[in-house]
């Protein structure tokens, strides 16, 4: 074979160069498929949507559920602490009024040891004077005692007719306007406890006629 210039081109091959036909070439295991053709690996569509399906830490749903189980506990809680203390309460009310009523009852035993004393005297002991003042001071611990501990009597002769505080069994007419209305008569003695009406007062009251009258 000749060259451009007409010069002989030796096709004489190096024996180096020659490859043996029981020689195979054998790829570098280092060299991957994309470095090999320059061509990238096709990515597999399976694990595209495996990475779609996944719920994201920022899934707004998600945040709301959780949000609302937090604020659901919190309501149980609340409402548990709530009944707690409603029990509590009605306990320490029910150890009070226990407290205060036991109280009275020692205050009050005095006169029940004098109401027994007298009881047991003997007639032929004692005189209906003497029966009378043991009763009479009696009464009157008796009363004090109970307006220590928050009783209070009505007074009801003579005042207006109040009928929070009054009940009327009977009327009276009467020709004196300025006694319209007034309690003529107390039947029983009404009481209030600490500003609460216990019992009301039973009177009997004067209703104004120009006539006069009878007991209606």
């Amino acid at each position: 074979m000749f060259g451009r210039r007409g010069e002989p081109i030796d096709e004489t091959v190096p024996d180096d160069e020659v490859l043996l036909d029981d020689e195979v070439e054998v790829a570098d295991p280092a060299v991957t498929p994309v470095e090999a053709d320059g061509v990238p690996e096709a990515e597999d569509p399976e694990a595209g949507e495996t990475s779609d399906v996944e719920e994201s830490p920022d899934d707004p749903a998600q945040r709301l559920a959780e949000e609302l189980e937090l604020v659901s506990d919190r309501h149980l809680r609340l409402a548990a602490e709530f009944e707690n203390f409603r029990k509590r309460t009605r306990r320490e009310q029910a150890e009070l009024s226990v407290v205060a009523q036991a109280d009275l009852s020692r205050r009050l035993l005095p006169t029940l040891d004098d109401l027994a004393r007298v009881s047991s005297t003997p007639p032929e002991t004692t005189t209906v004077e003497a029966l009378d003042a043991g009763l009479d001071l009696i009464l009157r611990n008796l009363r004090k005692e109970l307006e220590e501990a928050g009783l209070t009597r009505i007074e009801a002769m003579g005042e207006r007719f109040n009928p929070e505080l009054h009940q009327a069994l009977m009327t009276v007419d009467t020709p004196d306007r300025d006694l319209d209305d007034t309690v003529s008569r107390v039947f029983v003695d009404g009481y209030v406890f600490r500003d609460r009406l216990v019992r009301p007062a039973q009177v009997e009251v004067l209703t104004y006629s120009p006539e006069g009258g009878e007991d209606q």
